[in-house]
């Protein structure tokens, strides 16, 4: 008996030894890679494809290490013990992420690293190749995330819940854009020439002047893509194309009836429409309309984009001498012109910009990691939308690259599409201010889900504002200048109901329209000057579901808040 005690009292005190000894080395290799951190944040800043590779090799030396250390049987029989459980599988999962991604990362950068040798242009053959390897990345970002998700954080000591956390939070960032960056890859090299040149239609949104896409349509560029090297052939800024008494193409039904024929009738409503391919179709309309052949591509993007694409060419001078940089140009576009500048100086200014803007990018070699670097954050935002004319690419671009709507539909189920159009014809929207909330009560007895989407809007025009120009307030607004006037729709999945709007818990008048793929509701809403309401929304759910609202919105120049989906208690 005393024996047998004996015995068992050394196991422990063996195992627990064994343990302690893996788990401290374990520490250290995930030490080791914490240590990483300053040259990978430094490599990635400056796009360094090679030093990445590198650093990327060493975190998966060491991650690979701590996951080795961590993965034995007595090891992950410890994660089923109460207390100290959570804690080591905490440490075996946070290694095998850190070690799956690198090891993953290491083809990608390797193809990024000997892609550099083209001229002025991208080797589109070796980002064709890229697909493969980008896709078995995105697996391990997509399996890491899922895997780092079970961990409960609240059970962890300390150190391994603040590592936990901070890698979950990078990994989870990165997860909903794997997949899109696999599909860019396989339809880059033939929008960019690799089979023959391509002609691709550029339009430059402005979104002090917001649309359900980004913005008005201010200008149209086309740029002659071939191997890889880009050259600007034509832009037409949106005067050229008249007002039309009908719309230059026909329009889907439910577009119509929320914003009548206006999306045709203007050329700078082209994208207030959430599908990008009626955008396209109108863009191709306007375009052609003018004697020009239909392009391959439509590319939509607004100033943010530039902005980031000036992170790559690096400050320009203008002909009057302005320096514009990443920084300020959002404020030099958008905001100072309509307050300062005529029509037409305005014009000149944005073409100035642009052509130079472009010019540059023409003349310098394609580097993908600082293009990757410079875009990531604006695509993420839906500010670059993307349609091609053939229909595999087109197929390839269904995420956020392809618009609104597709945007919409990769959400998921339960996606609501919150929307933004200005009726105030100015550039108002500079001082737009928004906020997101949705809300989800389950108290109804026929087992289906009152879901509410308030969206509180804020105007930070100055009293001021009332004396603005014409070109800022708006010729054509419908109530005083210096307000703020916006149609805001919402748009919810199908077999979702209709369940009225109000402003600041008045009811309001809403056009519902349920004649297309998804319901939508629009209701209008006009700010004073340094006025704030709210705009509440109210869905009835399908029977039988578990909603959590994923909000897809408009990008704006002040980027919407998103509140965490509420649940109220039922009365």
């Amino acid at each position: 008996m005393v024996l047998g005690i004996v015995i068992a009292v050394g196991l422990i005190v063996l195992v627990g030894a064994w343990l302690g000894i893996r788990g401290w080395m374990a520490k250290g290799e995930l030490e080791s890679v914490a240590a990483l951190q300053p040259r990978l944040t430094a490599a990635i800043a400056d796009g360094d494809a090679a030093a990445l590779l590198a650093i990327t090799d060493d975190v998966a030396a060491h991650a690979g290490n701590a996951a080795g250390l961590t993965s034995d049987p007595l090891w992950r029989a410890t994660e089923a013990v109460p207390g100290i459980g959570a804690n080591t599988a905490a440490v075996r999962v946070l290694s095998e992420s850190v070690r799956d991604i690198a090891v993953a990362a290491h083809p990608v950068l390797d193809a990024v690293v000997g892609s550099g040798d083209a001229a002025h242009g991208l080797d589109l053959s070796a980002l064709a190749k890229l697909s493969a390897p980008l896709s078995s990345l995105a697996e391990a970002v997509v399996h890491a995330d899922g895997s780092l998700s079970t961990i409960p954080a609240d059970q962890l000591v300390g150190p391994v819940r603040d590592a936990t956390v901070r890698v979950r939070d990078a990994v989870g960032s990165a997860a909903p854009h794997a997949s899109d960056a696999v599909a860019a890859a396989r339809a880059l090299p033939g929008l960019l020439g690799l089979a023959g040149p391509r002609t691709l239609l550029v339009m430059v949104q402005n979104p002090a002047e917001l649309r359900t896409g980004g913005g008005i349509t201010g200008s149209f560029i086309a740029v002659r893509a071939d191997g890889g090297r880009l050259q600007v052939q034509d832009r037409v800024d949106s005067g050229a194309f008249p007002k039309r008494s009908e719309s230059i193409t026909s329009l889907p039904a439910d577009l119509v009836a929320l914003y009548g024929d206006a999306p045709g009738r203007f050329v700078m409503n082209a994208t207030m429409t959430p599908d990008f391919a009626v955008s396209a179709q109108l863009a191709t309309a306007w375009w052609t309309s003018l004697g020009h052949d239909a392009p391959d591509a439509v590319i939509a993007v607004d100033p943010y984009v530039l902005a980031a694409l000036l992170t790559i060419t690096g400050p320009l001078t203008l002909s009057d001498g302005t320096v514009v940089n990443s920084a300020d140009m959002v404020d030099d576009i958008l905001v100072r012109p309509y307050l300062d500048l005529t029509a037409e100086q305005q014009t000149a200014l944005q073409r100035d910009l642009t052509d130079r803007l472009f010019a540059r990018l023409t003349e310098q070699d394609v580097d993908p990691i600082q293009w990757l670097r410079a875009l990531a954050t604006p695509a993420a935002q839906g500010r670059i939308s993307v349609w091609s004319s053939h229909p595999d690419e087109e197929k390839m671009l269904a995420g956020p690259l392809g618009g609104a709507m597709a945007r919409f539909r990769a959400a998921g189920p339960d996606a609501v599409g919150v929307y933004f159009n200005d009726a105030t014809t100015g550039k108002m929207d500079t001082y737009l201010h928004t906020t997101i909330a949705p809300a989800v009560r389950s108290c109804r007895a026929d087992g289906a889900t009152d879901v509410e989407v308030s969206i509180t809007l804020r105007s930070s025009a100055p009293a001021s504002a009332r004396t603005f120009s014409a070109w800022m307030t708006g010729g054509a607004n419908p109530s005083a200048p210096g307000d703020i006037t916006t149609d805001v729709t919402v748009m919810v999945s199908s077999g979702w109901f209709f369940g009225g709007v109000e402003s600041n818990a008045v009811a309001v008048a809403s056009t519902d329209v349920d004649t297309g793929e998804f319901p939508a509701s629009l209701a209008r809403v006009i700010l004073a000057p340094g006025e704030e309401r709210t705009l509440t929304f109210h869905f009835v759910a399908k029977t039988g579901t578990q909603v959590t609202p994923s909000i897809v919105h408009t990008p704006t120049m002040n980027e919407p808040a998103v509140e965490p989906t509420a649940h109220p208690a039922c009365a």
